[in-house]
């Protein structure tokens, strides 16, 4: 009796199914910031003497930032030369991230070769009509999958490589810095950026592990979060659909760029970059993003509108002026609308509370 009253005091509206065209898209949620990006960090402790930036200044490869001030040349020096000795064998060509690589790209090599060989004979005898289209289908999955596969290890391949040199020339650098500065610890872009915070003030004792300042670079992209149940229906060149808080009436067109493989165990949820097709306004790091992954379109179909779905995949209907609670087998969906495979039809009334 008093889930009934409470259910009388609920606000409620009806709605009924509908059938219309509906685009079936994965909702991601995320937040706007620059294609590379990178903190300053001091290889020595001292005290920030000089800073010759501010958040919102471009600069460039080389500019000098930051000015720290160091009593002890020598230990600047041996940390510098430490630091540096440490980096080696991380960035040497037969490094461990590096070797692995390789031999995943060689592995991917002769994976790929094999598929090749068996999509080339299977093409010749689907030529014939030796075999149903399904079966040339999955052997032309799979090669294309290997194909996709190795241009995947092959780009984190060279990519290790560019980090590790990147790597190895910035403590390089370091190194030369300390050795040929008696006083000061000389803190440069290592590339062309934006400045885009500044974590430290003058006066103020740095460290090694605290960073400086954080610099962006490229492109804007948007760094998307998907759910773990939603990363199999996700492509690269997929469309995305953008809209920013800043500019809640303008919808930004981009097209999935990247799918991380490692999953946020907090969020639950996968990394996806998609890089925008349309001109950024502004480059604000941060600012935050909703996004539909648009999947394919649906031809006219039954759907109800997503604030009639209930946990478990449930609807309240109004039948002979009672209210029941039933069972629908969803489908597509998009953010206002779902697709409903069976379990209603159009005579039904929803009830929305």
């Amino acid at each position: 009796m008093a889930a009934s009253l409470m259910a009388c005091h609920m606000k409620q509206k009806e709605a009924e199914p509908q059938i219309r065209l509906l685009t079936e898209a994965v909702y991601a949620s995320g937040v706007l910031v620059p294609e590379n990006e990178y903190k300053v960090l001091s290889q020595t402790n001292g005290f920030l003497v000089r800073a010759l930036v501010k958040e919102g200044d471009s600069v460039k490869k080389g500019q000098l930032l930051f000015a720290i001030s160091n009593e002890n040349d020598q230990a600047q020096v041996k940390t510098a030369a430490d630091a540096l000795t440490k980096t080696v064998p991380v960035v040497a060509p037969d490094a461990p991230a590096i070797k692995d690589l390789e031999s995943r790209v060689a592995s991917a090599k002769i994976r790929l070769q094999n598929d090749q060989l068996q999509y080339d004979r299977y093409t010749r005898v689907f030529a014939q009509n030796a075999i149903s289209a399904s079966t040339f289908e999955k052997y032309k999955l799979q090669y294309e999958t290997s194909q996709q596969d190795l241009l995947g290890l092959e780009q984190q391949l060279q990519q290790q490589r560019l980090s590790a040199a990147l790597q190895y020339q910035q403590a390089s650098n370091v190194l030369e810095i300390a050795k040929t500065s008696k006083a000061t610890g000389l803190l440069k872009s290592y590339s062309d950026g934006l400045i885009y915070d500044i974590y430290k003030q003058t006066g103020d004792f740095v460290t090694p592990a605290e960073p400086i300042a954080l610099i962006g670079s490229g492109k804007m992209i948007a760094k998307l979060l998907v759910d773990e149940d939603d990363l199999g229906k996700v492509r690269v060149a997929q469309e995305v659909l953008i809209t920013l808080d800043a500019y809640p009436d303008k919808i930004f067109h981009a097209r999935v760029e990247k799918i991380y493989p490692l999953l946020n165990k907090q969020e639950q949820s996968f990394r996806v970059d998609a890089l925008f097709m349309d001109s950024m306004p502004v480059k604000l790091y941060g600012l935050n993003i909703e996004a539909n992954i648009i999947l394919h379109d649906k031809v006219s179909t039954l759907v109800i509108p997503k604030a009639a779905l209930m946990s478990g995949d449930s609807v309240m209907v109004k039948e002979k002026g009672m209210t029941k609670k039933i069972k629908i087998r969803k489908g597509a969906e998009d953010k206002d609308y779902v697709e409903v495979l069976s379990g209603l039809d159009r005579s039904y009334k929803l009830i929305i509370q």
